[in-house]
């Protein structure tokens, strides 16, 4: 029976190997395959028609392919980009349809129910779409159907002209079909193999508890998926806009006056992107392709979320010296790497200023030291001065007024470093502290603090603590127990 709804799947069995013909690479001139360590050896995954033509074949290990065909080129796969390169396509389908979503790593499905008519009709729609991504230099097999496994079942295993399936014939025509088309683990294949269960067809005579007794719950519900007897909807998931930029020069630039105007107008263009759409930009990378094929990238972050043009541009003005532009720079392309929603918030102008400039001192530090070696205290509910605050990587850091100014509390809290008493007294009259002798000029004290019993038997003990003014200028916080023959002086904090 047909649920009304018409699914289209596209299948792209070789991505990787098309996404890096795409960069630039002489895929389809020699014997070329994508690699990943899977099961403790380096195997393929992807070959392009050459490779497959020789009898390599993907799960093949690496020294076997090598061994088989020795001038194999081979590269190291690259799942981020290849997902980043899948939900690109995401974007370009929507031109179809706005129900559309990615399967797995190589599919994309489309709920095209009432919209096949605008392009003809479903073969001719079909047709479109391969051709598009032919010119787009992506390989690429069409199933459709009433259903989504049914539809990805048509695209991978379906005979050449025939992987449209007519609504409401389903059961039938996926009845020839390879028992691979449920989509289930490769045990559970092999187990129905086993039983010669080899083509779905041959599951049809079979009752549905004796499928889930024996091979459990798994597959009765990829079973009733692929025929519709349960639901299984294209759940559309909106592809995140990309923010970037990209210029291509008609003669290579080198000069850094034109790479900065260059910079200049790639960040106004990306800025009036996040602006149209209520985001902000916490990191962007700027790719620089030469005239002789070698690339470079440049990586910056910010403190806080920025549709400010200034703000980007000055960041990557610190790393110019590291752009070698060689023979000439053809491309420049820059792209938000880490966006967020954007809120503006109506401050006073002192105020504002003072946090731009904060921001600007922890993404200048952050992307020349590193983001988490830029830290700043973060208050805690103690009255223990060192449990008072924790460190926080700055750019996790709001700043919510919590803070509570105390002057009979230190700036710097230390964990019990020692003193050596030159001159004892109650504090002591002079001691030596890191290597520095100080004599105590003036003196506040005692404040008995108790522990935090609260927290168990490893909170801190009671302590007296003074505060000294020392003759040598700093004020300290001197701690000692009470009651402790003979007493044990050691440097609790620095006061401002």
């Amino acid at each position: 029976m047909s649920l009304g709804k018409r699914i289209l799947c596209i299948w792209m069995p070789r991505l990787p190997v098309n996404r890096f013909g795409r960069s630039g690479l002489p895929v389809e001139d020699c014997l070329f395959a994508v690699t990943a360590e899977e099961k403790n050896a380096v195997r393929l995954i992807c070959l392009n028609k050459h490779a497959r033509r020789l009898g390599l074949a993907p799960g093949m290990t690496l020294a076997t392919a090598r061994a088989a065909a020795p001038e194999l080129i081979t590269v190291a796969e690259e799942p981020l980009r290849d997902e980043a390169f899948l939900k690109a396509l995401q974007r370009w389908a929507n031109k179809f349809t706005p129900w559309s979503a990615c399967e797995g790593k190589d599919n994309l499905l489309l709920n095209i129910t009432g919209c096949a008519h605008l392009f003809g009709g479903e073969r001719a729609m079909a047709d479109y779409i391969v051709q598009e991504l032919a010119d787009k230099q992506v390989e690429a097999r069409i199933g459709v159907a009433d259903t989504k496994g049914a539809a990805m079942a048509a695209a991978r295993y379906g005979a050449k002209g025939e992987t449209i399936i007519p609504a409401g014939e389903t059961r039938q025509r996926l009845a020839k079909f390879p028992i691979e088309a449920l989509f289930v683990s490769d045990q559970t294949i092999f187990e129905l193999k086993r039983l010669g269960l080899k083509r779905i067809g041959d599951l049809y005579p079979l009752k549905s508890a004796d499928l889930m007794k024996r091979f459990g719950l798994g597959l009765l519900r990829a079973y009733e998926k692929l025929l519709g007897s349960a639901a299984d909807p294209v759940t559309p998931a909106k592809a995140q806009p990309i923010f970037a930029a990209r210029m291509s020069f008609p003669d290579p630039i080198g000069l850094t006056d034109d790479v900065s105007e260059a910079l200049n107008r790639l960040t106004d263009q990306v800025c009036k992107r996040l602006s149209e759409h209520a985001f902000g930009l916490r990191a962007a990378r700027l790719s620089i392709y030469r005239a002789d094929k070698q690339q470079m990238h440049i990586d910056i972050g910010l403190a806080r979320p920025t549709q400010e043009a200034k703000q980007i541009i000055r960041q990557f003005v610190l790393k110019f010296d590291k752009i070698d532009a060689g023979c000439g720079i053809d491309v420049m392309r820059l792209s938000a790497t880490k966006a967020e929603p954007f809120e503006p918030k109506q401050k006073r102008f002192a105020d504002a200023e003072k946090q731009n400039q904060l921001d600007e001192l922890v993404a200048t530090l952050g992307n020349q030291l590193g983001f988490d070696r830029v830290l700043r205290w973060r208050p805690l509910e103690s009255h223990l001065p060192r449990r008072s605050f924790r460190f926080v990587e700055a750019v996790q850091c709001k700043d919510d007024g919590q803070w509570k100014a105390s002057l009979s509390r230190p700036l710097m809290a230390y964990e019990g470093e020692h003193a050596t008493i030159l001159e004892p007294g109650r504090p002591p009259k002079r001691f030596e502290w890191r290597g520095r002798t100080f004599t105590a000029a003036r003196f506040k004290g005692p404040e008995r603090i108790g522990p935090e019993w609260w927290k168990g038997p490893q909170s801190d003990e009671l302590k007296d603590y003074w505060q000294i003014d020392c003759e040598e200028g700093p004020r300290l916080w001197l701690t000692t127990k009470p009651g402790e023959k003979p007493h044990r002086w050691e440097v609790a904090g620095l006061f401002p």
